[in-house]
C-alpha cells in the first residue's frame, strides 16, 4: 500500500476550525487494514489491531494508531483483542438469497392487464416507501416477540412487544439527536448535510421496517397475489443488494425457525430469516452512516467520534439480538 497521502478523500489538508489540520489519512493506507472483499469503488476489511470492531470500508478515517510499512515504531497488535483471522473458508456458510428471477417476474407480470400491472407496481412502490396501511396502534401493546429455533426442544428468545418497540424508538431518538448536531455543524455546507440526511433517512426507514413490516395488511382487491409477492421480494432484494458489508451468518439453531408477534389466536408469525434480514439491513445502514461521518473531510475526528457515540448507543440497544448471529465478530457492541 502507498503512503499516508496516496488515497486522500475530499479537499487536501482540511482544518478543524481551530487552526489545526484535520487528519485525512484513511484506513486503506494503514499497514493493519486487512482486505476481506474487493469492490469496484472500494475495499471492505478489518483492523488487525482491533481498534475498529467488525468489518468496515477502506475510506474510514484512520485512528491514532495509523501506521505504514517501514514505520520504526509501529503500534503493538493486541492479540487478546485481535482474535482469529477471518474465516474465509466458512464464508460459504452465510445464507445466500435466491433472489427474484427475471423469468418468474416475466411470467407473473406478462399476463396481467394494464390496470392489473399498474395496481401491482403501485403496491410494490407503496411497500418500498413504507406507505402500506399497517397501523400498529394499541392492538400490539401486549404480548411478546418470540424468536423460535427450528427445533421445538430448543429454548426460544422472547421479550415483551412493548420492549421491542421501545428499542426502536430509542434508536430513532439517538439518531435524531445526532442529526441535530449535523444540522448545526459550523463547517458543513447544506449540500453535505443533505448527503448525510439520505443515509439517516435510510436508517429511519429500516427502523420502521423492523417495527411494522410483519403486521398483517387488509386484503387488496385487484392485485394479483403472485405478482404482489414477487415484487415485494424484489424490493427486499434491493435492500439486501445495497448493503455495504458482507451479510453476517445466521446461527444454525435458528435456521428454519419462526418469529412470532403477539400472543394467543391473534399472534402472527413469519420465517425468522425475514426478521433477520431486516436486522442486517438496519445494522448495515447504521454502519454506513457511522463510516460516512468518520471519514467526512469537514468533520473533525473528535466531533466525528462524538456523533458516532449516538450510533454506538444504537448498537447497544440491539445487543439483545446477538444470539441470532453465528459468529461473535458480528455482534452488536456499544464499544469501539
Amino acid at each position: 500500500m502507498g503512503g499516508p497521502t496516496s488515497r486522500r478523500r475530499g479537499p487536501p489538508s482540511p482544518t478543524d476550525g481551530k487552526g489545526g489540520e484535520v487528519n485525512d489519512r484513511t484506513c486503506a493506507d494503514c499497514r493493519y487494514f486487512r482486505t476481506t472483499e474487493e469492490r469496484a469503488d472500494d475495499r471492505i476489511g478489518t483492523c488487525r489491531l482491533g481498534k475498529v470492531i467488525g468489518v468496515f470500508r477502506d475510506s474510514m478515517r484512520a485512528c491514532p494508531s495509523f501506521s505504514v510499512k517501514g514505520d520504526p515504531n509501529p503500534p503493538v497488535v493486541d492479540e487478546a483483542r485481535r482474535g482469529t483471522k477471518p474465516r474465509r473458508a466458512t464464508m460459504g456458510a452465510v445464507r445466500q438469497r435466491s433472489g427474484v428471477s427475471a423469468g418468474a417476474l416475466a411470467d407473473a407480470l406478462g399476463g396481467l392487464t394494464p390496470d392489473a400491472l399498474k395496481a401491482a407496481l403501485a403496491d410494490a412502490l407503496a411497500f418500498a416507501g413504507g406507505l402500506t396501511p399497517q397501523d400498529l396502534g394499541r392492538h400490539w401493546d401486549t404480548g411478546e416477540l418470540e424468536l423460535c429455533p427450528a427445533e421445538a426442544d430448543l429454548k426460544p428468545k422472547a421479550m415483551p412487544l412493548e420492549q421491542f418497540f421501545h428499542k426502536l424508538v430509542m434508536i430513532r431518538d439517538n439518531l435524531r439527536v445526532m442529526e441535530q448536531k449535523l444540522n448545526s455543524h459550523a463547517h458543513l455546507h447544506d449540500g453535505e448535510r443533505v448527503d448525510l440526511h439520505r443515509m439517516l433517512n435510510l436508517c429511519y426507514g429500516s427502523i420502521a421496517s423492523m417495527g411494522r413490516d410483519w403486521v398483517p395488511e387488509p386484503p387488496e382487491d385487484g392485485i394479483d397475489p403472485t405478482a404482489r409477492a414477487l415484487l415485494r421480494r424484489l424490493v427486499r432484494d434491493i435492500d439486501w443488494d445495497t448493503m455495504a458489508l458482507s451479510p453476517a451468518g445466521l446461527g444454525d439453531r435458528w435456521r428454519g425457525g419462526r418469529a412470532r408477534y403477539g400472543s394467543g389466536e391473534g399472534a402472527v408469525d413469519e420465517p425468522i430469516e425475514r426478521f433477520y434480514d431486516r436486522l442486517l439491513v438496519l445494522r448495515d445502514r447504521l454502519g454506513q452512516l457511522e463510516a460516512q461521518i468518520s471519514a467526512h473531510p469537514h468533520i473533525a475526528p473528535d466531533e466525528a467520534d462524538g456523533m458516532g457515540s449516538y450510533i454506538r448507543r444504537c448498537y447497544g440497544t440491539l445487543t439483545t439480538f446477538n444470539v441470532l448471529f453465528r459468529d461473535r465478530k458480528d455482534y452488536f457492541t456499544s464499544s469501539r
